[in-house]
């Protein structure tokens, strides 16, 4: 619904009432949360929170991505591609990694397809 402000903050409420955040269980929570910071254009809070998941799952393909489009967006594209490439290397099928790794090295973002626009 594109409620990004009113996602974070559930989220953020749904973290604070647990006793730990050290299990394994909560990364999609965290995950859900970076990706709400990102929509949001909180970059920095985004990269903490998706580093902060990858304590708990490192082999997740999509914290990985999630991490790179933000360096992404960020224009910090050495990361960005480091990141999308242990993404792909996770899920070699992912269409999304693929198509950033083609698009990245051109140190833009605009132009590409319109789906994944939307992402922004």
């Amino acid at each position: 619904m594109k409620e990004f402000d009113k996602a974070a903050h559930w989220l953020e409420k749904a973290l604070a009432h647990i006793p730990s955040a050290h299990s394994e269980l909560w990364e999609p929570t965290l995950v859900n949360l970076a990706h709400a910071y990102r929509k949001l254009k909180m970059f920095d809070e985004a990269i903490k929170t998706y580093y902060k998941a990858l304590t708990l799952s490192t082999r997740s393909a999509s914290t990985y991505a999630g991490l790179a489009y933000t360096y992404h967006l960020q224009n910090n594209l050495a990361v960005a591609i480091s990141m999308y490439e242990k993404a792909w290397l996770l899920k070699p099928d992912d269409q999304f990694c693929t198509e950033m790794l083609g698009v990245a090295p051109g140190g833009t973002y605009r132009g590409m397809d319109p789906k994944l626009e939307e992402c922004r």
